[in-house]
């Protein structure tokens, strides 16, 4: 059974002039209807209050679009919606309904459409179950009053908001009579249908305007290119929507050009809102900025209409591009019209789907947060909760909730939570002030929306800052929202900012202060919890003080009665304040020297405090008026004078009594005597300061840690040791990761595998020899260290550890094995030479006796020599280390001329040498003389020696030639140790230089050092 609806379209209906109808109303939400022409007019007009569908302005979204896309078509058009088949059709096609229309409107489209129903209805229930689109050529008669011929229809399928299919949208493709209609059909309908049927498709818009600028081509040729182009929200500029036969790097290159009078075609049809066609883009001075990107890519004439939205707004522009110079004919013009207008529908109908969807959102978000602030007692994450609310909301860039707390004492402080950006942002800038700017939101005065706060006159009015403070982060949009209670009190403000203008809109002020609304009942409703919370826990806090009192006050008695035994109170009294009048007992004025009469009778508070030391009294009467002015407990250590006329500790212990008002009204308390627990503590403090001073007079590191591994002492060394500048940079801290992260090969040193923190939670010993440890800075030095564990009566408190820089013992170690490497080198030579001169002078002895005397007299010049070079060896003082510059070349070099006059020549100023410059020297000497007599000038019977040095300024320069010897061959072909360690000497010791001529004729060598270096 089809479902009847009355229409009383007959009745109510009154056509427009020229055949268009302006909306009678200014409800946005009709907006769909406008230039619907006849049909959007009646639409309008028409009573829907009975109508299952409801009032047009409460039908959903996709059914609006579809009408809107239908309204505009030139084409004859009609959809059927829903379960019932609702139909809905154009101006164009109620011509073909005859005397059916205006009746048909709204009713199931089984009555409208009766003339050939049951041809229609098998196709349109097929597309509606299979969503593939179908076509359908009419027989059957016209409906009464209409002289339609047969025509083809076209049939797809719409969907709802939620992508579900809803209804069934029909084109008539071709109306003429004869020819078949796969003859007769028209490409340009073809073309129209597609793109209604493009408009209705549930695809991201750019694969809609992909298609659409395909289907386009299909129509105006192959070698036509199109573009669609888009405006950005402030209609000051043209982007890439889609194109099809353009080169990219064209479609790169105008992306993003500006809206204006002269930028070619489609900037100027944007600017003027009206059709730009150029016939020949080489002469045209729109172009004139373009012609140079366009003609390369074979571009001549650009026929450029703007796509215009339903409230005359420029959404963009559709342009096609002629490889030949020209103007589009009417046909095409009109097929530029007709794309933009389909255009201006896909974009509206996407612009409103989006719209639709941010409200969508818009109303998940804020149910969900109404939903979980109602549920949320805890007030940092309600906050929070609201906070990211808010961002989502509005669209910032980031959002604070600044908020004030009231701690139990009654202290008010501020909070924030933050959202956007992290809290690192922030933290080095004040809590906000009640400058101009947020005044407002603190007092609750109301909303404060700035499109561009540092416009704002109120803005950078807040000392010392002028401006935004440097480093903070750029607000230009801004929106605060106080966050009032529904007592009236202001519990905080939320604040969003953006870094562009004009972000915030008066959809935004009316979203936030609901949710501020939201936010102060939950905080309320967080605070009566707590409240409550407190509330219970002050009734537990109380009953155990009760409880606790009673046993304090038992405890107390078996104190007081002890102490009376053992003489320790001294008396004990009752201050009377509205009346000033302090009575005490007779151990009170047996102690102070005060008449027991009196004391009885009572006396004035500034009377009895007369014995306090005049040192303490300023103090004493602090922790007296305190105790007056809040109630409750008194306690304070001082000096009092005794009646033996000496000065002793006392602690005086009392309570404050305060009446029903308020006021103190009774002071009773005890006074004990501490003068032996004064002198015991401060005993204890002499012990300490020793054992500090004692800590910090070694040499050793030493430090402290609990059982966790926190730093509980130090001494002076271990922050010298380790870069620390004073012991609150350690106390309190794991160091681990500052000091022992590594080992000494660089490889990361685990927490777990500490023998430090191995001993303070186990108890054990260790004993680490050969280990690094890491300054502040980040360097390193070796080191040998104990851990003992620290035990207290029988527990396990922490470890200790001891602490031994072994830098020096490891570079002794080092020069040791250097010198040991020398040693066995020096050794070698002496041999080699000792050698050499036994052969030499075995062959010019002419007796043994001979032979004996020459062979001595050279090894003990060799001997004098080598003890200059021992002393780096035995580091001992010689008094042949120091001495003269030709001093120390006469005895290196004797081992090897004795006997030989001239061999040698010495020239120069005198130098003198210090004894570490003298081991150098001797060193690098011993090396030049030893090579020259194995290889050099001196191993050949007519070989000479010539040393000549200079100085100038604080340089010496020394030159060594040999000549006489064998002829050289060139340089050795490797470098030996002695070679190695002559320029080590050199560079490294003396500062200077050593370099090497190996002419044919001779060695030459010039050595440089620093005449500083030299008297070291």
């Amino acid at each position: 059974m089809v479902p009847i609806v009355v229409c009383p379209f007959a009745a109510c209906y009154i056509a427009p002039t020229g055949g268009t109808c302006m909306l009678s109303g200014a409800d946005e939400r009709l907006m769909f209807l406008e230039g619907g022409g006849e049909v959007g007019a009646i639409l309008e007009v028409w009573g829907w209050h009975g109508h299952p569908l409801g009032s047009p302005c409460d039908w959903p979204q996709s059914l609006k679009t579809a009408i809107q896309i239908i309204l505009a078509s030139p084409l004859p058009s009609w959809m059927c919606w829903g379960p019932e088949q609702y139909l809905f059709y154009n101006d164009a096609y109620h011509s073909l309904l005859g005397t059916a229309h205006p009746e048909a409107l709204g009713q199931p489209a089984a009555q409208g459409l009766a003339a050939f129903w049951n041809e229609v209805e098998p196709v349109l229930a097929g597309v509606m179950e299979g969503g593939k689109a179908a076509r359908l050529r009419s027989i059957s008669p016209p409906p009464q009053g209409s002289h339609a011929p047969p025509h083809e229809m076209s049939l797809a399928r719409v969907a709802d908001d939620h992508g579900r299919p809803a209804g069934v949208l029909c084109t008539v493709l071709d109306a003429s009579v004869g020819e078949p209609a796969e003859e007769k059909t028209d490409d340009l309908q073809v073309l129209q249908h597609k793109l209604l049927e493009l408009t209705l498709q549930e695809r991201p818009l750019e694969l809609i305007l992909d298609e659409l600028m395909r289907a386009v081509r299909n129509f105006v040729g192959r070698e036509a290119a199109c573009s669609i182009l888009l405006t950005d929200k402030e209609g000051r500029r043209l982007y890439h929507g889609a194109a099809i036969g353009l080169a990219k790097s064209y479609t790169d290159a105008i992306d993003g050009i500006a809206i204006g009078p002269a930028v070619g075609s489609c900037g100027t049809a944007a600017y003027e809102g009206a059709p730009v066609h150029v016939a020949d883009i080489a002469t045209d001075p729109l172009w004139k900025d373009f012609r140079d990107l366009a003609l390369p890519h074979g571009l001549r004439a650009c026929w450029s209409h703007p796509v215009v939205g339903a409230k005359g707004k420029v959404l963009g522009t559709f342009a096609i591009y002629s490889p030949n110079p020209g103007l589009p004919t009417r046909r095409e013009d009109d097929f530029l019209d007709l794309v933009a207008r389909i255009t201006a529908l896909i974009l509206e109908r996407y612009s409103v789907q989006e719209a639709l969807n941010d409200q969508t959102r818009l109303l998940e978000t804020l149910n969900r947060t109404g939903a979980g602030v109602a549920a949320e007692l805890d007030h940092e994450a309600l906050v929070q909760m609201v906070t990211d609310a808010g961002v989502e909301l509005t669209g910032a860039q980031f959002g604070a909730f600044f908020y004030n707390v009231v701690r139990g004492s009654g202290e008010s402080y501020m909070l924030y939570t933050l959202s956007g950006v992290d809290r690192t942002a922030f933290s080095n800038f004040p809590m906000p002030r009640n400058t101009k700017v947020f005044a407002p939101t603190f007092a609750g005065d109301g909303i404060v929306r700035s499109d561009d706060i540092t416009t704002d006159p109120r803005y950078g009015d807040n000392a010392p800052y002028r401006g935004m403070p440097e480093g903070h982060l750029p607000v230009r949009s801004y929106l605060a929202i106080p966050v009032i209670s529904r007592s009236g009190e202001v519990l905080g403000g939320l604040f969003f900012g953006h870094a562009e203008p004009g972000r915030f809109s008066t959809h935004h002020e009316k979203l936030m202060d609901g949710l501020a609304g939201q936010a102060a009942i939950a905080l309320d409703n967080a605070r009566l919890y707590r409240s409550a919370q407190r509330e219970i826990e002050e009734r537990r806090r109380a009953e155990s003080d009760l409880l606790r009192t009673k046993k304090d006050l038992e405890v107390a008695q078996e104190r007081i009665e002890l102490a009376l035994a053992a003489g320790a109170i001294v008396g004990t009294w009752i201050w009377h304040i509205p009346t000033d009048t302090v009575t005490a007992d007779e151990r009170f004025a047996r102690a102070f020297g005060l008449p027991p009469e009196r004391c009885r009778a009572g006396m004035p508070i500034a009377e009895a405090a007369a014995s306090i030391h005049p040192e303490d009294w300023d103090r004493v009467r602090g922790l007296i008026d305190k105790a007056v002015r809040d109630g409750g407990t008194y306690r304070a250590e001082y000096r009092a004078l005794h009646s033996n006329g000496c000065y002793r500790w006392v602690e005086a212990v009392g309570f404050c009594e305060h009446d029903a008002a308020g006021q103190a009204i009774r002071f009773p308390g005890v006074l004990t005597d501490i003068e032996q627990r004064r002198r015991i503590e401060s005993d204890l403090e002499r012990r300490e300061a020793d054992l500090a001073l004692l800590l910090d007079a070694t040499a050793d590191g030493f430090y402290a840690v609990d059982r966790n591994g926190y730093t509980t002492r130090c001494n002076a060394a271990f922050l010298r040791m380790l870069g620390f500048e004073k012991e609150e940079d350690v106390i309190g801290k794991q160091l681990h990761e500052i000091i022992h992260h590594s080992r000494a090969d660089g490889t990361p040193y685990p927490r777990e595998h500490c023998p430090i923190y191995h001993v303070a939670a186990t108890g054990e010993m260790a004993h680490v020899d050969d280990e690094v440890f890491h300054r502040t800075d980040g360097s390193s030095f070796p080191v040998e260290y104990w851990v003992r564990p620290v035990i207290w009566q029988g527990e396990l408190q922490g470890a200790v550890c001891n602490i031994l820089d072994i830098s020096e013992r490891k570079r002794a170690e080092e020069a040791r094995q250097l010198l040991m490497r020398e040693l066995n080198h020096r050794v070698k030579n002496l041999f080699s030479i000792t050698a050499g001169m036994i052969k030499m002078t075995a062959r010019h002895a002419n007796s043994v006796d001979e032979l004996s005397a020459a062979l001595t007299g050279r090894v003990m010049a060799l001997a004098r020599a080598h003890e200059l070079i021992g002393s780096s060896i035995t580091a001992r003082q010689n008094p042949e280390a120091t001495g003269g510059l030709d001093k120390l070349i006469e005895v290196v070099m004797e081992p090897h001329i004795d006997g030989r006059d001239g061999a040698i020549e010495l020239e120069g100023p005198p130098v003198e040498l210090g004894p570490t410059a003298t081991t150098g020297l001797a060193l690098i000497l011993h090396e030049l003389a030893t090579n020259a007599a194995k290889y050099g000038a001196l191993s050949a019977p007519e070989g000479r020696v010539t040393v000549h040095w200079t100085t100038d300024g604080d340089r010496l320069s020394l030159r060594w030639a040999e000549t006489g010897g064998p002829q050289l061959m060139g340089p050795p072909h490797r470098s030996g140790f002695g070679s190695q360690l002559a320029r080590l000497s050199a560079t490294g010791q003396l500062g200077g230089t050593i370099e090497h001529d190996w002419s044919r004729e001779g060695v030459k060598i010039h050595l440089t050092a620093m005449l500083e270096r030299l008297s070291q």
